[in-house]
């Protein structure tokens, strides 16, 4: 008998669910509030015609459980003017879904909306620390909250390294340099700092012109404050991979030039271009004064009258300070040295390498740079 009534009631159920499809029912009929609708359907059905208390009570037929379904009947209270009403939907909504981060979500919007401010905040860490698909929605109620800073971290923005490091980027992209400092500081004080984050704050403030913060920040991350009072350059050995930072070494140059790192640097041309040549730059925070720059060479088989240099320049202007005699042939170890002036007004210099086009026939710039380390002192 079952083998006979299974196939039978299935053949009902599926001929049922395709003349639901064939004829959909408004959510307020009859048939949608004793559950014989698809919640989908529901769902279209209300987006298309729109949400009145009738339908908003099917919603609840559909599935009494779905903290979703309160959301809307929160939502439509909320569009009808009904607050007491919808506070009291999105209050069963928080009951039913307290986990669920879309339900989260739409109560903040609420409360954020209707003058429930400190209802909304507390909501928000619980969604950041469950999801990153709505930071942006989010930092921007906070924004909006006005409340200062030092009571949104730890609290609002809660003390977790991914919250962390979304909060700063998002502070990067639209605020004050002095709340991304104090961002920073809050982050390092619970160590929820990064190479990557210190890297990427170095990096804006240093577009943004702030470059005596920038240095400041990155020699408290890196541990070398007390150094770079006597010492303007860092990696002076070229010990480490540079930093993707404008204090760090930048080794560019294109397709024609190669660095090897190893007992300092070695910089090799490729022979295949006359090259209008800068590389191997590095900026650093200066006050007007005297200085000294030093490089211990030496040089393999450099090619034409043209060979590479060293050139020290205005950081913003690009106004040549000094630059050395160009390295061409084959030369033993030797150290170049630069006495130079850093005039008033001039705020951060340019340290590296350049060449010039040569004028000649066999102009194609070939051989070997080797590099054992630099310095920039007063």
């Amino acid at each position: 008998m079952l083998r006979v009534l299974f196939p039978i009631m299935s053949l009902v159920v599926a001929g049922f669910s395709i003349w639901m499809d064939m004829n959909p029912h408004a959510p307020d009929s009859g048939i949608c509030l004793r559950g014989g609708c698809r919640i989908d359907q529901t769902d279209a059905s209300i987006l298309s015609q729109g949400a009145t208390p009738s339908v908003a009570e099917a919603l609840l037929a559909e599935d009494p459980a779905d903290p979703g379904m309160w959301c809307a009947y929160g939502e439509y209270f909320a569009a009808a003017g009904q607050s007491e009403k919808a506070v009291a939907a999105f209050d069963r909504a928080l009951q039913l879904g307290p986990g669920l981060s879309p339900v989260l979500v739409r109560v903040a919007n609420f409360d954020f909306s209707h003058d429930r401010q400190a209802e909304g905040l507390r909501l928000i860490p619980r969604i950041l620390l469950q999801t990153d698909a709505f930071d942006e929605l989010l930092y921007s109620y906070v924004r909006a909250s006005a409340v200062p800073l030092p009571q949104l971290l730890g609290t609002v923005i809660p003390v977790n390294m991914r919250v962390a490091a979304s909060w700063l980027n998002w502070e990067q992209r639209t605020a004050s340099d002095h709340d991304v400092l104090d961002t920073w500081a809050w982050m390092r004080q619970h160590r929820l700092d990064s190479e990557t984050a210190a890297t990427q704050t170095v990096a804006v403030l240093w577009q943004r012109k702030n470059f005596i913060a920038a240095e400041d920040l990155w020699s408290d991350y890196t541990g070398t404050t007390q150094a770079r009072r006597t010492q303007f350059l860092s990696n002076i050995r070229f010990e480490s991979d540079p930093k993707r930072t404008p204090l760090d070494w930048d080794l560019s140059g294109g397709d024609s030039v190669r660095y090897d790192r190893g007992g300092g640097l070695t910089v090799r041309f490729a022979g295949r271009d006359n090259l209008n040549f800068t590389g191997m730059q590095q900026r650093t925070v200066v006050a007007p004064g005297r200085y000294r720059f030093a490089a211990v060479i030496s040089a393999e088989g450099i090619t034409t009258d043209e060979g590479p240099y060293f050139r020290i320049a205005d950081g913003e202007n690009g106004h040549v300070l000094s630059e050395s005699m160009p390295i061409t042939g084959t030369v033993a170890k030797t150290q170049i040295s630069l006495d130079f002036t850093v005039p008033p007004g001039t705020r951060i210099i340019s340290v590296g390498l350049a060449r010039r086009p040569s004028i000649k026939f066999d102009s194609k710039l070939a051989g070997a740079l080797h590099i054992d380390s630099v310095s920039l002192t007063k």
